[in-house]
């Protein structure tokens, strides 16, 4: 067996013991006792059905110990995408730019899937910050040349990175790329087994449904934010429910239907305030501000 993935042996035993939970448990209805101290000693490879089923047993995502056998600092690394992750949830741009630089020369962030992160967040940057989108959309574009799936399938990171540059497009108003582009990325999202990050959909739904706004679409713009707030609503997840909410009443003001505004808008405060975004309740109260003048005129003109 090779060295490296006695790896997986030495760290299936360390979570083991830091969850305190004895070989025997561990094993329980998987396989006998005596093969899983030979997995922890190094002396057997587990099968990738015995891997994920030690995984599901242990509470840990059974690529965490796939991912260890090729990078030997895996916790280190974790950690780093940890960050950059909650810094873009954040919008700390500026974090991101300082992780990214810090970690550019580093060997785990030079090859595959690592340095094809770096470059998408690096791009983030670049768009938000210096709005420079042409040497974004380069980084984008290195980033999905360094893909490691087929042409024909692609992972949730591929569809987040294609995401990104979507955004640019609707930036740029370039809706004849950004539109097809968009469904595109639908089409794959859907044609994904599994879908891991449940917050990517609603993110797509948000930015497609504002990319039809920015066209005039309002009928369809409308539409897909409320399959974001369908989604929103089942899996139980807050993030992005306030944004789609606000797209709607966007929708209902241009439509001069100042009551369906109005319903949107006070569904985005109350959203708002849980999430604690400052900068949406703002936009929120100015937009409100916008419609009942507008419906104060209306009613004055009758």
């Amino acid at each position: 067996m090779d060295a490296k993935e006695g790896r997986i042996g030495e760290q299936i035993k360390e979570l083991r013991k830091h969850f305190g939970i004895s070989q025997q448990e561990l094993c329980r209805d998987i396989c006998s006792q005596s093969f899983i101290s030979r997995i922890e000693s190094g002396d057997l490879s587990p099968s990738a059905h015995l891997l994920y089923r030690i995984s599901m047993r242990l509470g840990i995502d059974m690529n965490f110990f796939l991912e260890s056998v090729y990078v030997t600092r895996m916790d280190y690394v974790q950690e780093v995408l940890l960050q950059l992750s909650e810094a873009l949830k954040k919008k700390k741009f500026l974090q991101i730019k300082e992780l990214v630089d810090y970690e550019r020369d580093n060997p785990l962030f030079k090859h595959g899937r690592h340095k094809q992160t770096l470059l998408w967040y690096e791009a983030i940057y670049l768009y938000k910050v210096q709005e420079d989108f042409d040497q974004a959309l380069m980084h984008l574009d290195e980033a999905l040349s360094m893909k490691q799936t087929t042409l024909k399938s692609y992972s949730e990171r591929d569809i987040e990175i294609c995401l990104t540059k979507a955004n640019i497009y609707t930036e740029l108003r370039d809706f004849d790329y950004a539109i097809p582009l968009f469904k595109d990325i639908l089409t794959c999202l859907n044609q994904l087994p599994v879908m891991r990050d449940k917050v990517l959909l609603i993110k797509l739904y948000y930015n497609y449904s504002r990319a039809l706004y920015l066209n005039g679409n309002l009928g369809e713009s409308i539409r897909y934010a409320k399959k974001g707030i369908q989604q929103c609503n089942e899996y139980r997840i807050l993030y992005g429910m306030g944004e789609l909410y606000f797209q709607i009443g966007m929708v209902h003001r241009d439509r001069s239907e100042h009551d369906l505004s109005l319903n949107a808008y006070e569904k985005v405060k109350m959203v708002s305030q849980l999430v604690e975004d400052e900068s949406l309740i703002m936009m929120t109260a100015a937009q409100m501000e916008t419609v009942e003048q507008s419906l104060k005129a209306k009613c004055s003109n009758n």
